[in-house]
């Protein structure tokens, strides 16, 4: 187990409040070996001995109960399960789908969001509390996406919108939730930390195996979804996409869990950040990259001297550790090519950038032009419920920054935008939590996804929820060390008291 900064110099007292929230944060990782491992064996064990179609079947409500038993009573395996739900689910599909046919609308890829519709519970629980300084951006948000549901169904349709709201309002909740759950940051903390660091080894190595040879599952996978941008099926010709349906989520996972292992302390890290960062590297996904290195440059600025060297040794030792991998001719030659398409003239040439170029100059009257917008479901995967399983014209919109005011129109947006600004405004002014290590991760990781902003729209689906989780880690560790430092002060006067 990892740790960061501010632990604390002595033990609880026996029986207390504290020595209480101790005990079940050392049952954290037995609870959710049992139940979390449990279920994956499970789908494992149902694949392996062929029983795909039954698995297609079961999944996702197995997947449920074990999630409402788990936010019940142990919230922090609850997180673990969503982490794995969100990194798996798309990998088991490919398999189940190649084994026992394919279906344009699986039940599998619903596990994730009916696993994250628990957290509503949280939201209702303490709606009135969104009212308190540190939670009241949400209110803007929540607000935005309430007016452009309905617009989206009449736009777009019931199906599409119903469909397409849960990418957008799901992540924020889920950010919600964390930071309501302060009293078991420390607890959320570890399970997240070990979540994304044994999430970095398996799906590293597993995107380094799909570039050399390619699973037939995931052979099958793009010969169906004929997505032009991942390469070709073949070993060597494919840009790697790992367990997750495309490169881009793939890429930001990695990245995040880059920025969670240079944060980390401890030996086994590094270990998880070797295939981690050769994946990332095999993705292609230029932004993903340029959004870790700004996560790393927060990392540098917000850290003192002796913490930055150790930063600076950690990301030398895991690129040198790395090297056998990289140095590989077909690893180093296709990722050479891609840096070299990011640098001098060949970025001016770069078709990408060109399309990207022409899109922002066509696109842009369209984004501002409507104040209500086109409404949730208009754009996205969402499209594909209104067009007969193919991406719709809107499918992907090359710029976040205007797909926000397209959707939710220059009033919602404004709104939306706003809220966004003062959460990440608020996270990078923590005062109680200026040490804490992992509070430095998670404004790292809010900057490396809000910078690719630029690109495409970073707030919904799987990435928007590394963005939301790690805002709502943010404030529920200030709100954890605030009241760590105003127990002590209150211990402390009552120890001088005659």
């Amino acid at each position: 187990m990892t740790a960061y900064s501010m632990v604390p110099p002595q033990g609880p007292p026996p029986g207390s409040p504290r020595a209480r929230r101790d005990r079940q944060l050392k049952l954290t990782v037995p609870v959710s070996l049992f139940f979390v491992g449990g279920f994956w064996a499970i789908v494992l064990l149902s694949c392996a001995a062929g029983l795909t179609g039954a698995t297609r079947f079961f999944y996702t409500p197995l997947a449920f109960v074990i999630g409402a038993f788990l936010f019940v009573r142990f919230p922090a395996a609850y997180l673990v399960h969503l982490w794995w739900i969100w990194f798996l689910t798309p990998f088991v599909r490919r398999v189940v789908d190649f084994k026992s046919g394919w279906t344009e609308f699986s039940p599998i890829m619903l596990a994730p969001y009916v696993v994250s519709l628990l957290m509503l519970v949280t939201v209702i629980r303490f709606l009135p509390r969104l009212s308190q300084r540190d939670m009241f951006p949400f209110v803007p948000i929540l607000v935005a996406l309430s007016l452009a549901y309905p617009i989206g169904v009449m736009n777009a349709g019931f199906s599409p919108a119903s469909f397409d709201v849960l990418n957008w309002v799901l992540p924020v909740v889920m950010g919600i939730h964390i930071a309501f759950s302060w009293r078991n940051y420390e607890k959320l903390k570890v399970s997240t930390e070990q979540a994304f660091l044994m999430g970095a080894a398996v799906l590293g190595i597993y995107g380094i195996y799909q570039f050399f040879f390619l699973a037939p599952w995931d052979a099958f996978w793009m010969q169906v979804v004929q997505m032009e941008s991942i390469g070709r099926p073949a070993p060597l010709e494919v840009r790697i996409f790992g367990t997750l349906n495309s490169p881009g989520p793939y890429a930001n996972m990695l990245a995040v869990s880059l920025l969670i292992v240079l944060g980390a302390r401890g030996r086994l890290p590094f270990l998880a950040g070797i295939p981690a960062i050769v994946a990332l590297l095999l993705s292609l996904v230029r932004a993903a990259w340029v959004g870790f290195g700004a996560g790393l440059f927060i990392m540098l600025a917000k850290m003192d001297m002796s913490r930055r060297a150790k930063l600076i040794a950690a990301v030398v030792l895991t690129v040198v550790l790395s090297l056998p991998l990289l140095s590989v001719e077909e690893v180093s030659k296709t990722v050479t090519t891609r840096i070299e398409s990011m640098i001098g003239d060949k970025a001016q040439d770069d078709q990408s950038f060109k399309d990207r170029i022409h899109f922002f100059q066509t696109f842009v009257e369209d984004a501002l032009s409507n104040p209500v917008g086109q409404g949730i479901g208009a754009t996205g995967v969402a499209t594909k419920i209104s067009n007969n399983g193919k991406m719709g014209e809107l499918g992907v919109i090359d710029s976040g920054l205007l797909e926000v005011p397209f959707v939710l129109g220059w009033l919602g947006g404004a709104l939306y935008l706003s809220g966004v600004a003062l959460l990440v405004t608020a996270t990078f002014k923590r005062r109680w939590s200026r040490q804490d290590g992992f509070v430095t991760v998670a404004e790292s990781v809010a900057l490396s996804i809000l910078v690719q902003m630029v690109f495409t729209n970073m707030l919904t689906g799987f990435i928007g929820t590394l963005f939301w989780s790690f805002i709502g880690f943010s404030i529920a560790a200030e709100r954890h060390w605030a009241s760590q430092s105003s127990t002590a002060r209150s211990s402390s006067r009552g120890a001088s008291a005659p």
